[in-house]
């Protein structure tokens, strides 16, 4: 049981470290999304949902356990290996990380109509 709250802690740290990384401005062309990233977005869009996180109502937070995180993952066909290998790559291209956030705003944006 402590594993996997560790696990669910690691996955929340990672999302605002990742965050953090996604601020770093540059004039870089926008990279474009593969299904990978399409996959992470979709997830975490869902993810921010359950969350309580809407586009208007985004200082209304709740936190969502491990089994829902573990559905999750599921529904999107993402394994928590393949979750952790796309954050090392959104560590490692912060213009990449920046698309995925977008997308990510666009999913919510079109759940919300």
């Amino acid at each position: 049981m402590r594993s996997r709250k560790t696990g669910i802690h690691a996955l929340c740290g990672a999302f605002l470290v990742l965050m953090f990384l996604g601020q770093g401005c540059t004039r870089n062309k926008q990279p474009v999304l593969n299904e990978a990233d399409k996959k992470f977005a979709a997830f975490y869009a869902d993810y921010l949902v359950l969350s309580g996180v809407t586009v208007g109502e985004s200082e209304n937070v709740h936190r969502i356990g491990g089994k829902h995180v573990d559905s999750l993952l599921e529904v999107h066909a993402l394994s928590l290996e393949g979750f952790n290998e796309r954050t090392d790559v959104y560590k490692e291209n912060p213009n990449l990380w920046k698309a995925v956030l977008l997308q990510v705003r666009n999913n919510l944006q079109e759940d919300d109509r």
